[in-house]
């Protein structure tokens, strides 16, 4: 921390940072120098003033390293990296003072977008401008990915940069968080001491996650012992143990699938220790469980599982920003079971929903709401109604007169085109670059 703290106050600002990047810089030592508090100067040394010893300047360090094997892009349209550049710079146009949190959460959404369309030096890229503790997330995601398509040489040194930026965090979840993340990269390299020593003392709402990365992994000689330890989470009774747990069993079911008492038995269990939870939950799981079916070719089951996430729906009452988008989400996975009418009908009453009682959700949740249902139109082939819904989405997303909330929800909308392959049409372009030109005071 002293190492940091003294750094940052002697530094200038970088040379050969980006515009952008010299001003966040800038204006957080001026922050610094009027007395911004020491944990968060912690934080902003991060963004981009000095070496960056700490957290890790990965474009000085590339510079130093032999050229070595990567993760690569995939091919991806260009109206989807469009989406994604959109939606971080978007994202980045959030001021830092005082809403890094805000800035940085954005930002990681775009990264964690990225690995997902398997673009990983896109996603590190975006990573490299988060100003706090994110950063070190996102080192770690960058790691796992990594792992996960066996380029292993870049593993440690992007861990221990996520390391370095753990040791630094300002406050116990936030750090908790990063290790968690390292120590489920040691967990599927097979590296179970190195995982043990970042698991160990982290809090409660962490505890568990790792358990996830060992179901993926697990051996038929093991399932015993996985279920014996995913037993003890349930009885512990705590909530985030049980939660976490729970969706150990998920992928405990997704392992075994094949092994048709294992599936039954998981799923059981999944449902015999889902009562402290909520409804909510309890229907993320079953939608958990119909993916995987679909991933096994079992449309059947999902279906099936598909029913009784809606029977669940059906039997509580759900404020409408709330209900619309579990509605919009389960019509689309009844298309995906073959349901393609039924679901197709029941979205178009869950569009009606939304117009009947837009007037009770605030405007900072309307766009949130929409977007869901954007993406059930696309996934039931309806591209044209998938862009009829998106534009009053943007429209929505400017309703409240801050440039914050605005910014997020256009950002959120842009990296929804981006994940379902929608491109936007000229006037939905036209729309966001306005948008997104207007941004300002007030934040």
């Amino acid at each position: 921390m002293r190492t940091v703290l003294n750094h940052f106050g002697n530094s200038a600002c970088r040379a050969d940072a980006t515009l952008g990047e010299k001003d966040v810089a800038c204006a957080l030592r001026a922050h610094w120098l009027s007395g911004i508090s020491a944990l968060f100067i912690a934080g902003v040394a991060l963004t981009g003033c000095g070496p960056q010893q700490q957290a890790g300047d990965v474009s000085q360090d590339k510079q130093q390293q032999k050229k070595i094997t990567a993760p690569q892009d995939k091919p991806l349209a260009s109206f989807q990296t469009n989406l994604l550049q959109t939606a971080f710079d978007v994202a980045t146009a959030i001021p830092i003072v005082p809403h890094i949190k805000d800035r940085s959460k954005a930002q990681e959404a775009v990264s964690t977008l990225s690995f997902e369309l398997d673009q990983p030096q896109r996603a590190l890229g975006y990573i490299e401008k988060i100003g706090d503790w994110r950063r070190g997330a996102g080192y770690a995601d960058y790691a796992f990915y990594c792992a996960q398509h066996g380029v292993t040489n870049q593993v440690q040194h992007y861990l221990d940069l996520a390391a370095q930026i753990a040791e630094i965090a300002d406050q116990d979840w936030r750090r908790d968080r990063i290790k968690i993340k390292i120590s489920r990269t040691h967990t599927l390299l097979g590296q179970s001491e190195q995982a043990g020593k970042f698991e160990t003392g982290v809090e409660i709402a962490e505890s568990g996650k790792v358990a996830r990365v060992e179901a993926m992994l697990c051996s038929e000689n093991e399932f015993a012992e996985q279920m014996t330890a995913t037993e003890a989470l349930v009885a512990s009774g705590n909530f985030d143990l049980v939660r976490n747990a729970l969706y150990v069993y998920t992928e405990l079911f997704n392992r075994f699938y094949d092994n048709t008492d294992r599936r039954a038995k998981t799923e059981e269990k999944i449902k015999s220790s889902w009562n402290p939870l909520p409804v909510f939950i309890r229907i993320e799981l079953l939608m958990e469980l119909t993916k995987f079916s679909f991933s096994h070719n079992d449309s059947s089951e999902a279906l099936r599982l598909t029913s009784e996430a809606k029977e669940i729906f059906d039997g509580a009452a759900w404020k409408p920003q709330h209900g619309v988008p579990l509605m919009a989400r389960l019509a689309a996975l009844r298309f995906r079971c073959g349901e393609t009418n039924a679901a197709r009908t029941e979205l178009r009453r869950t569009l009606d929903l939304f117009t009947e009682k837009q007037a009770e959700i605030i405007n900072i949740d309307k766009a949130k709401t929409l977007i869901p249902v954007a993406e059930a139109f696309q996934i039931t082939g309806d591209v044209a109604g998938a862009l009829a819904v998106y534009k009053p989405a943007v429209e929505a997303a400017i309703e409240n007169p801050n440039s914050r909330p605005r910014a997020e929800d256009l950002s959120a909308i842009c990296l929804s085109m981006a994940k379902h392959n929608i491109e936007p049409d000229e006037v939905l372009w036209a729309r966001i670059r306005e948008i997104k030109a207007n941004l300002g005071d007030p934040w």
